[in-house]
């Protein structure tokens, strides 16, 4: 049984929405959820398309959940997440990510690990780990790569949020879009994309990425150095602990 998404199996492609009010926020439970169904994706010859998409709810994802984080949740969590990360590098199918208001964390990763974005002009984007001493080890991977050194360093480093416009012309989205028009606006791309050959489409999409062993390996070296050097900090618990207390963090820089 799937939990906290919804999956739609249609011809030629499958909808994941993320279905977890009132921000889906991602728990281990919805992870373990979603790689499941992109490994079951990944096999499936007969799909062209997966896309990603928000519920009924404020916020496309607004990153994974802050219990997770604790050094007790953080190591199986880590691990899930890093297969969900690596399922869709993989992915022979086109990943189309919509998305609209709170685009954060995990959430923000997705986006980075999809090929076409689809975004509301009120979504706002942000990597914010670091402001609880924590790190995104995916968007430390492959940020860098997408919108240069200095502008991956203000995300991850500073924890600053960008909007829809930004992530425009960077590279990062396809279309922006008024709200209104989202839903629609995504099933005319979705539309696009699968009136054109899977053949087609599969190898185009690995020609562009070429070969996937140095994003691999970026990723897989980004997880485990958070687990191995940053999770046993202090003040990595330090900064969890003080958000879920609503109080400023007290770090001791160990």
């Amino acid at each position: 049984m799937l939990t906290g998404i919804d999956v739609e199996h249609q011809d030629r492609y499958i909808t994941i929405t993320l279905n977890h009010p009132p921000l889906n926020i991602l728990e281990k439970a919805h992870l373990e959820s979603l790689e499941q169904v992109l490994h079951e994706v990944h096999e499936a010859e007969r799909v062209d398309l997966v896309w990603i998409r928000g519920g009924e709810t404020k916020a496309f994802c607004a990153g994974v959940s802050i219990k997770d984080h604790l050094r007790e949740r953080a190591y199986p969590m880590l691990e899930t997440f890093r297969n969900v990360a690596e399922t869709m590098t993989l992915l022979p199918q086109v990943i189309l990510t919509e998305v609209f208001g709170p685009v954060l964390g995990g959430g923000m990763e997705l986006v980075l690990l999809s090929d076409l974005v689809i975004s509301a002009d009120d979504a706002k984007f942000g990597q914010p780990e670091i402001l609880l001493a924590q790190m995104p080890p995916v968007a430390t991977a492959l940020l860098p790569h997408r919108v240069g050194w200095q502008e991956a360093s203000r995300i991850c480093l500073l924890g600053e949020n960008m909007d829809a416009v930004w992530a425009k012309e960077r590279g990062l989205l396809t279309r922006v879009v008024p709200r209104v028009q989202l839903r629609d606006q995504a099933h005319e791309m979705a539309t696009q994309i699968l009136k054109l050959s899977g053949p087609a489409l599969r190898a185009a999409k690995r020609a562009m990425q070429g070969s996937q062993e140095n994003r691999l390996a970026a990723l897989r070296y980004s997880f485990e150095l958070y687990l191995a050097d940053l999770l046993p900090t202090q003040d990595s618990q330090e900064g969890l602990e003080a958000f879920l207390a609503k109080r400023k963090p007290i770090w001791t820089h160990h």
